[in-house]
């Protein structure tokens, strides 16, 4: 039996509006999506980037093997397990091991035997991930569910970061690696290990790739939330959906675009053409609720306004995968009446809410609060009902 389509409900900031003096119509759109609850676990891609530098010796590397060892029990038979350690160099521990009954104790048995040493070779490691991504993609991709989880406590020392600076050219470098891992529909889930991490590059190499930044504020959290990401990860009901968004008239702009449920976090939308905006949005997990704010306008002729008869203005399609897409228009009425006039503020008012919030997570990050950008976003690893 297939999955079913998720439900979509769609509210407007404006259903009855005035005509406008520069033929410009401003929309706010509330988005929520509904996938079923009642989808079973699927196998995955899954590649590990485990940092075991001299920071991480002792208690936080214990915990993060734990982590691994439950992990691996908890994933379904199927799964193509990869695990790269890294420190000053990288090393390829297991690589392609598709897990079954018999692969589960070979696997366990190598993480137990990691130790600590050397610093902290992360863009050497994001780079072997996305290129063993990248062959998977090219020479099988028969699994449509593709995860890098990235665990680090500390800065990187090969292609080194100025803290605090977004400007630092050598952030594209690791921003150019999570746009290929989303090219190939996989996303990179970030777990900054304590205070230590480089939070500006670790939330937004996730935010990139339509992944998860996590935050464990100590080594017990870090391994529990480390298992509670995989378990989502099982959870995904529909990887990467694609939304775009087109005007039926002259021209649109979108404004901005953020998800507020189940957690905040900005959305980047691609301009396909003047009349056309498209993004990848988070995985869907079965059961959970996902809430999208959209802000544009669109350009009108005044030849195309009708007084108080539907127009259409934006049109949404939603694809799925797996044969699965919904398409919703959003209709507006113009008028020269007031007492016709029909406006929802309180979209407006979520917009900016959400909106302001997402700045702020965005300058925490930048300063480096691990701690406040969580609190303001949410926690990715709530508990699974």
């Amino acid at each position: 039996m297939g999955k079913k389509q998720p439900y979509v409900n769609i509210l407007q900031s404006a259903v009855c509006i005035p005509i406008p003096s520069n033929n410009e119509v401003p929309f706010a759109l509330d988005i929520k999506i509904l996938p079923d609850k009642n989808i079973p676990p699927e196998p995955f891609f899954g590649i590990w980037l485990l940092d075991i530098s001299g920071s991480m010796a002792g208690e936080r590397l214990d915990n993060a093997k734990q982590s691994l060892i439950e992990q691996v029990n908890l994933i379904p038979e199927g799964t193509i397990f990869t695990l790269i350690t890294f420190e000053t160099e990288i090393h390829e521990i297991i690589v392609n091991e598709k897990i079954t009954d018999k692969s589960r104790s070979s696997i366990i048995n190598q993480i137990q035997k990691i130790t600590d040493r050397g610093t902290t070779a992360l863009y050497s490691a994001l780079k072997k991930g996305v290129e063993l991504m990248r062959n998977y993609v090219k020479t099988d991709n028969s699994l449509k569910i593709k995860k890098i989880f990235l665990l680090s406590d500390g800065d990187p020392t090969d292609v080194q970061l100025e803290t605090g600076n977004e400007n630092d050219p050598n952030y594209d470098k690791y921003f150019l690696l999570a746009k290929e891992a989303l090219e190939y529909k996989a996303s990179i889930d970030t777990v900054g290990a304590l205070g230590e991490h480089n939070v500006y590059l670790m939330y937004e190499l996730a935010k990139r790739s339509t992944g998860k930044y996590i935050f464990a504020e100590d080594e017990e959290e870090m391994k529990t939330k480390m298992i509670i990401a995989t378990e989502q990860t099982v959870r995904i009901a529909f990887n990467q959906p694609e939304l775009r968004v087109k005007t039926l008239h002259e021209k649109l702009q979108l404004e901005d675009a953020a998800q507020y449920k189940p957690t905040i976090i900005r959305m980047p939308f691609k301009k396909i053409s003047d009349i056309e905006y498209k993004t990848y949005l988070r995985s869907f997990e079965a059961g959970d609720t996902y809430q999208i704010l959209i802000k544009g306008k669109t350009i009108i002729s005044p030849e195309k306004i009708q007084l108080d008869v539907p127009t259409k203005l934006i049109q949404l399609n939603l694809d799925f995968g797996e044969g699965l897409s919904d398409m919703k228009e959003i209709f507006v009425k113009f008028s020269n009446d007031p007492t016709k006039f029909k406006l929802n503020q309180d979209i407006n008012k979520k917009y900016v809410n959400v909106f302001t919030q997402a700045q702020e997570i965005a300058d925490c990050t930048i300063r480096g609060d691990a701690q406040a950008t969580q609190r303001i976003q949410g926690d990715e690893t709530k508990k699974i009902s």
